[in-house]
């Protein structure tokens, strides 16, 4: 179970990087959520400094419903904003990290907000758990970063 201050919702999964951003994009469109940025980091050392490193992409997930109660409830909260979800290859496959809600949205002192995080901390928590039992999935774990 994942603690309320844990940074890290993560699973690792049997895939590929490619596969498993797919599974991940199909995850996170079932619970209304979509990609609104994505940084290829892997490409970007090797374009920025000619540095090989395995794959690694960021994806920053929104929910448009979950972001409009958030803002409306503290303008400020958009800096927290969106829900990065990172991809890292691991010898065992893919290991996939979601920021916590809970945990980001501790910095704001305000029970509106509290509750949207704990709305979106569900969504990633069903997104993981989907994640896990639909594919070769090797372990879910939560983790502090």
């Amino acid at each position: 179970m994942t603690d309320d201050s844990e940074l890290v919702i993560a699973v690792d999964l049997g895939t590929d990087l490619m596969s498993s951003e797919r599974q991940v994009r199909d995850g996170l469109s079932a619970e209304g959520f979509g990609v609104l940025t994505e940084i290829d980091i892997q490409a970007t050392m090797k374009t920025k400094l000619q540095v090989d490193m395995p794959g690694y992409r960021i994806l920053g997930a929104c929910n448009p419903a979950l972001a409009h109660r958030a803002i409306t409830a503290d303008a400020s909260v958009g800096l927290l904003l969106p829900c990065n979800v990172v991809l890292r290859e691991v010898p065992s496959g893919t290991r996939v990290e979601f920021a916590n809600p809970m945990s980001m949205l501790q910095l704001v002192d305000n029970a509106d907000v509290r509750e949207v995080a704990a709305d979106a901390h569900a969504r990633i928590k069903r997104v993981v758990q989907q994640l896990s039992l639909g594919g070769p999935a090797v372990s879910a774990t939560s983790a502090l970063a």
